[in-house]
This record gives C-alpha cells, sequence and structure tokens, in this order.
C-alpha cells in the first residue's frame, strides 16, 4: 500500500484553512526511510489562500530567522550543509510542547518549481552530519516527510494556494499510545496557527522593510549566499524531472554557534 490508500478526513474548517489528517500504512517507504511503527501518527495536510503571491510567501521559506515568526515551535534552526543551489541540510530544535521534552531534527530541504508557477519547499528526514550531533538537551525526531506548496491563485496570480503536508515522528514517551493520542490532536490544530501567522508575517513584510542580505552579520555569509541564488533561480528552479545544477562554488556551513 502506499499514498494511493490514503483517505483524507477533514479535521476543521478555520478561518479559511481546512485541515485533513490520514494514517500511512506502515509499510510506506519514504526516501528509504520504512515508516513501520510511526505509521501511528497521524499525517497532517492543510491548505488556505494568502494575500501575497506564491514568490513574496518564499521569501519567508528561505530566509532561516524568520522561521521562528510563523513556525511556533521553532526555536533554533541554521544550515549544516549545502548540496547544491537548490537543496540544502539543516538542523532545527522546538520548545517544549506540553509535558514533551523538547525536541530536534535534521532534514534535507530541497526547493522546486512546476511550470504552473508554483513553488515548492520538501523536507524529509536525514542522516546528522557531525555537526548536527545529537544531545542530552534535546530528543532526536524523525520528519519522514514535510513540504509547502505556493501555488498561484486561478484568476489572481497576487494571491497564493498554500498548502503543507507534515509526517513526523516525535519520539520518547510520545510513542505511547497516550502520547500519540495528545501529540494527533495538537498536530491538527497547529496547521491553523501556521496560516494565521504567515498572514501576519506577510502584513508585516509590507510594511517594513527589511534589510539587505550585505547587512548580515559575517557568520550568516553563506546562508546569505544560498538565499540570493535562490532568489535569483526562484522563476526558474529545477522543474519536474530536472536535476539542481551544483553551486558555483563550495560552500562552508557556518560553525555552530
Amino acid at each position: 500500500a502506499g499514498w494511493s490508500g490514503c483517505h483524507w478526513e477533514t479535521v476543521c474548517v478555520t478561518d479559511g484553512v481546512t485541515v485533513y489528517r490520514a494514517r500511512l500504512p506502515p509499510t510506506l517507504c519514504i526516501a528509504g526511510r520504512i515508516l513501520g511503527g510511526a505509521a501511528k501518527f497521524d499525517c497532517i495536510k492543510a491548505a488556505g489562500v494568502l494575500d501575497a503571491p506564491p514568490a513574496e510567501v518564499f521569501e519567508l521559506f528561505i530566509d532561516n530567522a524568520r522561521a521562528g515568526e510563523y513556525n511556533e515551535f521553532c526555536r533554533e534552526l541554521r544550515d549544516v550543509e549545502f548540496i547544491d543551489n537548490a537543496t540544502k541540510v539543516t538542523w532545527s530544535a522546538s520548545g517544549r510542547v506540553g509535558p514533551f521534552k523538547e525536541r530536534d531534527f535534521v532534514t534535507r530541504v530541497h526547493y522546486r518549481s512546476l511550470p504552473d508557477g508554483t513553488l515548492l519547499v520538501v523536507n524529509r528526514a536525514e542522516d546528522a552530519p557531525l555537526t548536527a550531533a545529537s544531545s542530552d538537551r534535546y530528543l532526536r525526531m524523525e520528519m519522514y516527510l514535510g513540504g509547502s506548496v505556493l501555488r498561484p491563485l486561478p484568476g489572481n496570480p497576487n494571491r497564493t494556494i498554500y498548502t503543507t503536508l507534515a509526517h513526523v515522528n516525535p519520539g520518547g514517551v510520545a510513542e505511547t499510545r497516550i502520547g500519540a493520542m495528545l501529540m494527533n490532536a495538537a498536530a491538527a490544530s497547529g496547521p491553523v496557527k501556521l496560516v494565521q501567522r504567515l498572514r501576519e508575517c506577510l502584513r508585516i513584510s509590507r510594511q517594513a522593510q527589511r534589510p539587505d542580505d550585505d547587512d548580515e552579520a559575517e557568520s550568516d555569509s553563506e546562508e546569505a549566499e544560498f538565499r540570493r541564488l535562490l532568489r535569483q533561480l526562484a522563476p526558474k528552479l529545477p522543474a519536474e524531472g530536472e536535476s539542481a545544477d551544483p553551486p558555483p562554488a563550495p560552500i562552508t556551513p557556518p560553525a555552530p554557534a
């Protein structure tokens, strides 16, 4: 069984955001990882409209410094490896959620465009490089799949149909029956807040001009260069069936803080 066997159930429709959930089969393989026991956690999908064109929304997703503004769970985020000009590996950490300990996770992030102007940001679990080794402070969780689809609204390209998809295994006590129930309940409500916060970020962006990349601290120079490449390539990011070109020069990730 695979994605074709998934049944999406509507969880809620709130503030113009529709949230769905589905149970994925334990046998499903995502990027070489068998879901197995993580199938007890719901896969969550949500969709809503944002009052900005896809390219403007895309700016939020390529700026690590703004992740905490729209993602209430993000406490730290840094790039640890740059694979090509449209793919990188990131380390991220979240704060406590209810009784659950702080989590961290490592993901490969890929950016892609479709012929109709849709922009994709796709995440999946990655084996951690030395620069993102686990620590006693955090419990390592796995994001089997995550993604954001930014599609121009038909008839109004200045608005975006935003779709988010996520399936994670939080690990630890969350893997118990009660823990899984609590995590599934929290996951179903999260997307509404995410879209609401994205709307607020876009409103703030239009009211205040953010500093240019050239004004960023030297420690962020590699990240800034990656963002500049993505901005230049956004209209012509690798389309389906194409591979990304390597970056023009090797990029060394910043040292951990």
